[in-house]
């Protein structure tokens, strides 16, 4: 059809005149004039996951216009390819089973349509990152559900990451069978490299759990192998038991306890170490509730000097629960009032010397800090269960913050954060840490402090309250129980 066009020009250019040149004739073609394409040379692939990136050498002519490649995926669809001219490559995808060669038909196009003879290479994938995810995707049960962690080899690391390589989505299709028989499926997704999903809401008990990981393409791994989880309920670790006394009214008595001989934090002004479990959150209507953890480098009564020593055992409160846990959640809480007038309040508003306008977010207040867990208080025993950063990682509150703000009236220039009303509510709810696995067996914990908001070396820290969640595996009244049972034997060796 080409060649019939070419023939129609030549034999207008010999009668009819160009327009605007008087009597000249209309000038030949300028492009080759040979335009048939040949077909590609040097095919060849390599494999990829699930699919395979093919490589060619395009016909030198200018009338192609792209190269394709036609193959048939593994949902048995008709799938087409294409590059441009600048390149001489074609990626396909969505070839999910590494034991099979698939052929795949490689044509060169012409600017009119046309399209050469077919090269046929037989391609045989990859392992395919669906199958690759099937095969290291862990579950484990959590208080009240579940939790599945799968590292994807397509997936992307960084959010950074995402601009060059936007990483391969993935989904992962969830069927669990309760004591009743009834069987409920979850579709979870995640395009993260190492990604983590749960599956919430679910009741104590044993569920038979399976799954299968799919693709955009719709192409799926086989089902797994059942396994049995034992989901356990999740309670929230009592801190103290209150009573009422006939002389002081309520009182609580206290089961979790400081550990003196390792809590470190040096107590100043207002500030109590025992604060962080007697209950009390978001004080702001009496200056001598002392309600928060916290110390202070300008504070006569401290001795740490010029800089609070921070993230290191200097500046740690240890705690006993008398219980022994399993930890699947925690909750923080910033300190909410302090002293005087806020910087952000634009006035002196303040009750029985406690400001009114809220302390979340601001230079002084605690940012970050670290929770540990052991069952001894030996130095060896203690693991890291979380690094809490309000700022980053909190369940209820990741990558949002007040906005960064510079006051020149306060605290010596230094960058602040402008709360938000959502920061506030998230602040006043309590900042959450949902942990990604239930934590070996846990009697004491650790909290260290890391950060402040300016991340200043002397600023006052403020932690106001920490709750836990898991499972009790010893109740106080077991475990002292049986510290009893142990002391009284003891005695009686002596």
């Amino acid at each position: 059809m080409k060649k019939n066009i070419i023939n129609i020009v030549a034999f207008l250019a010999t009668v009819l005149p160009v327009a605007g040149v008087g009597g000249g004739l209309l000038a030949s073609c300028s492009d080759d004039d040979d335009t048939s394409l040949t077909p590609v040379t040097n095919v060849s692939y390599e494999p990829t996951m699930g699919g395979a990136i093919i490589t060619y050498t395009a016909p030198a002519n200018n009338d192609l216009l792209y190269v394709k490649a036609a193959y048939t995926n593994s949902q048995g669809e008709r799938v087409f390819r294409s590059s441009s001219i600048y390149d001489n490559k074609i990626e396909i995808e969505g070839l999910a089973d590494e034991t099979k060669t698939y052929p795949v038909a490689i044509t060169a196009v012409d600017k009119w349509g046309g399209e050469t003879s077919a090269v046929t290479i037989n391609v045989q994938p990859g392992r395919s990152y669906i199958n690759i995810i099937k095969d290291n995707l862990e579950i484990h049960p959590l208080c009240g559900g579940l939790v599945l962690v799968w590292e994807n080899p397509a997936g992307v690391q960084t959010a950074s990451d995402a601009v060059s390589n936007p990483g391969k989505q993935v989904y992962v299709v969830v069927d669990y069978t309760d004591a009743d028989g009834v069987t409920r499926t979850r579709y979870l997704s995640s395009k993260q490299k190492n990604a983590t999903a749960k599956v919430r809401g679910l009741f104590a008990g044993k569920y038979q759990v399976n799954y299968h990981v799919e693709d955009t393409s719709g192409n799926k791994t086989e089902q797994s192998s059942t396994i049995t989880c034992d989901v356990p309920a999740e309670t929230e670790f009592k801190k103290f038991v209150e009573r009422e006394d006939p002389v002081n009214g309520l009182v609580k008595d206290f089961i979790w306890k400081l550990v003196p001989k390792l809590t470190t934090l040096q107590e100043a002004w207002e500030y109590r170490n025992a604060a962080i479990f007697d209950g009390i959150v978001n004080v702001s209507t009496d200056a001598s509730t002392q309600s928060y953890a916290g110390t202070d480098c300008d504070n006569s009564s401290v001795t740490y000097g010029a800089a609070i020593p921070w993230d290191t055992e200097q500046v740690d409160i240890v705690v006993d629960l008398n219980q022994v846990v399993s930890i699947s959640r925690m909750k923080g809480w910033q300190r909410a009032f302090k002293y005087g007038a806020q910087p952000y309040a634009g006035g002196d508003e303040m009750t029985s010397g406690v400001s009114k306008d809220y302390d979340y977010y601001q230079p002084d207040n605690l940012k970050r800090f670290k929770v540990f867990g052991s069952m001894t208080l030996n130095e060896e025993d203690w693991f890291l269960i979380q690094d809490c950063d309000i700022a980053t990682n909190t369940t209820n509150f990741q990558g949002t913050l007040p906005q960064y703000w510079t006051n020149p009236e306060w605290y010596g220039n230094t960058n602040v954060y402008m709360p938000t009303n959502e920061s506030y509510a998230i602040a006043e709810e309590g900042h959450e840490w949902e942990l990604n696995e239930m934590t070996d067996s846990v009697r004491y914990i650790r909290v260290r402090f890391v950060e402040n908001w300016d991340l200043s070396k002397r600023g006052v820290s403020g932690l106001s309250e920490i709750n836990l969640y898991g499972s009790v595996l010893v109740t106080p009244e077991e475990l002292a129980a049986k510290e009893a049972a142990e002391n009284a034997t003891a005695r009686r060796r002596k």
